[in-house]
């Protein structure tokens, strides 16, 4: 007999067949399970820890320092006022720049007070109906600002029918 050629080769080997199957054919292939069992674990465990971690759930803009205080009970998500020395933010919009004709006086602010307004009258269409959770404000005043204007946010707020509001501060060191 003499040897196959290249057109016989493929009738030797059956049809659609590799020779890597004929090289490995007395080999048994297995997958390793415990490697991606300890990989997914360990995936399942980061996800889990990070996802029940307590801590500051709030963003907390460059321009301000918050006071430091004992804190009674944990920030919730609500809408969210920040004072700083430079403007007052609805939200991420400014709403009104700080000047002295705003520290001179005292009442309500009335940009403020009718950007609240605007809010709760959303809410309120969307929802069909203001809930006490629906009241509620977070402000976020920086250690530095004079007392009139966290004041006079507090009573814009109250204006515009936040009748909850919950001034965010720092726990203070020590503290549990």
């Amino acid at each position: 007999m003499s040897a196959p050629t290249k057109r016989k080769l493929p009738l030797l080997m059956g049809y659609r067949k590799s020779k890597a199957i004929f090289r490995g054919a007395d080999k048994k292939v297995e997958l390793n399970l415990t490697s991606m069992i300890d990989m997914f674990t360990i995936l399942v465990v980061f996800l889990l820890k990070s996802y029940s971690a307590e801590g500051q759930i709030i963003t907390i803009s460059d321009a301000l320092t918050l006071p430091k205080a004992s804190v009674e009970q944990k920030v919730e998500m609500k809408l969210e006022i920040q004072v700083n020395k430079e403007a007052i933010v609805v939200d991420g919009d400014p709403i009104v720049a700080v000047n002295d004709e705003l520290l001179s006086t005292g009442g309500s602010i009335p940009a403020l007070t009718s950007r609240l307004s605007d809010h709760m009258e959303y809410n309120r269409r969307m929802k069909g109906t203001i809930t006490e959770e629906d009241m509620k404000i977070n402000i976020q005043g920086d250690v530095a600002i004079p007392a009139i204007l966290l004041q006079r946010v507090m009573a814009s707020s109250s204006e515009a029918g936040f009748s909850l509001q919950n001034l965010e501060v720092i726990k203070a060191e020590g503290e549990q």
